[in-house]
């Protein structure tokens, strides 16, 4: 399946957005816009770095996409924004069998490597 269509990684994020109230919805804002800036920001959590140069800055594509769709951006428009982001972003980094808890969290913090495994 394309990956600008597959709406299953919402599920594999386990991604969902809360429900503003009704004063403050924008036109534009429907549930076919509000699913694919759920979608895109799947994509995004599943596929980028939270940093995306070695320089640590910090990847903010979710916050540009979620500010565009509550201003009432159109699906369109989330999907030129992530593409136009897609370029610039670092690969998401594998997962490690380390089993992190309360006791040890604090160990790997600085470590980038292990940012997947929170």
């Amino acid at each position: 399946m394309d990956a600008d269509t597959d709406f299953s990684v919402i599920e594999k994020a386990g991604m969902a957005l809360g429900h503003a109230p009704s004063g403050l919805l924008l036109p534009g804002i429907d549930r076919n816009t509000e699913r694919e800036a759920v979608r895109l920001c799947a994509r995004d959590y599943l596929e980028h770095h939270v940093f995306f140069n070695d320089d640590r800055f910090h990847n903010h594509l979710n916050h540009h996409l979620l500010a565009v769709f509550s201003m009432g951006g159109s699906a369109k428009r989330l999907q030129e924004i992530f593409d136009g982001n897609r370029t610039m972003q670092r690969p998401t980094m594998p997962m490690h069998q380390t089993d992190i808890n309360a006791a040890n969290f604090t160990e790997y913090l600085t470590k980038e490597e292990h940012y997947p495994d929170y």
